[in-house]
């Protein structure tokens, strides 16, 4: 059967976007291959058409997973800058509704202790999300945000947000954001003080 041109590769991004969701909900370990080939609509006898494995399936699902989950935000964003732009992103990653969206949040704290365990071309995958993450905090702060400090907030940030997620009492996970929220932020006291904005109301109260 002659299938029409290019459609091999929208079948490898259906994969890869099941993947993404997959991995994240249910966990890397967990999910086998007849699940995500499921999930994408396809018979898993397909799936190695495609990827010689499903740690190479992980490797190329991270990416396209972390732009799904807008992370950071940036639409949200628009027009913050600085300080503002900063807090913004803390505000939004360590949020209640951010908590609650596992299958369509960030791969980093849903994948993190699973990624550890795999080889290197998963890790490299992770590394570059945490990479660029950190190199657009410290760029968005103006220059006035070291490489080190971005990397310490992106690293309470996930770290939170998964010890959050990992615990039985909603309360209490939803203190736990909340006290990372506050401590990434007092790690921002070198940096100007931010403008209130309509924005910035916004986001504190949609949380």
């Amino acid at each position: 059967m002659r299938y029409a041109a290019g459609h091999k590769a929208r079948t490898r991004a259906k994969i890869v976007q099941a993947a993404g969701k997959v991995f994240r909900r249910e966990g890397y370990h967990a999910a086998g291959i007849d699940m995500v080939m499921e999930e994408a609509g396809l018979t898993a006898g397909g799936f190695y058409a495609h990827f010689p494995s499903k740690a190479a399936l992980l490797a190329e699902a991270l990416a396209p997973a972390a732009a799904e989950a807008g992370v950071p935000h940036d639409q949200e964003l628009e027009g913050e800058t600085g300080r503002t732009r900063t807090e913004a992103f803390i505000d939004r990653y360590l949020a209640p509704r951010h908590m609650r969206d596992t299958e369509g949040g960030c791969p980093l704290p849903a994948l993190a202790s699973e990624v550890a365990r795999t080889g290197g071309p998963v890790k490299a995958s992770f590394e570059a999300i945490v990479r660029d993450l950190a190199a657009r905090l410290k760029d968005q702060a103006d220059g006035e945000l070291s490489e080190d400090r971005a990397l310490a907030i992106l690293a309470l940030c996930v770290g939170g947000l998964g010890v959050a997620r990992s615990v039985q009492d909603k309360a209490l996970g939803e203190r736990i954001l909340a006290s990372c929220r506050d401590l990434a932020k007092a790690s921002l006291v070198t940096l100007p003080a931010p403008q209130t904005s309509a924005a910035t109301r916004n986001r504190e109260t949609d949380q």
